[in-house]
């Protein structure tokens, strides 16, 4: 990841608590995308944990994300890798945000919407 647009924020609107907000806006995640057949693994490198996830689209899957379950579904739409989520505990508190990824010049765009806000991260090719 090279740089972040109003992550903070995003953070706190999906029901982030403030510390774990801080520590967030620390890291500087790696992120590797790949496809095999139909299923796509995108993993996140975070200094103190790893995600992975694997999907294929138009298909619904289940995530952890920060101790709740969420059950997502990822399409392609306009050139751009679209994720949505909704948790499966109706008593949560935690919102679930629409990501889409895609590529704009030699960058990799990350946008992460929740209510009004939106987050962009981008991200640099590594040799």
């Amino acid at each position: 990841m090279d740089r972040s647009e109003k992550f903070d924020e995003f953070l706190k609107e999906v029901g982030v608590n403030m510390v774990l907000r801080k520590l967030a806006s620390l890291a500087k995640p790696t992120m590797t995308i790949s496809v095999e057949g139909e299923i796509i693994k995108i993993i996140t490198d975070i200094a103190v944990r790893r995600e992975e996830d694997s999907f294929k689209l138009d298909e619904p899957f289940d995530k952890e994300r920060e101790g709740e379950m969420f059950r997502g579904c990822a399409t392609w739409e306009d050139g751009k890798l679209k994720m949505t989520g909704t948790p499966l505990d109706s008593r949560s508190k935690m919102k679930a945000p629409t990501i889409y990824r895609e590529k704009v010049g030699e960058e990799m765009l990350m946008t992460m919407c929740v209510g009004d806000v939106v987050c962009k991260r981008y991200f640099k090719r590594l040799e």
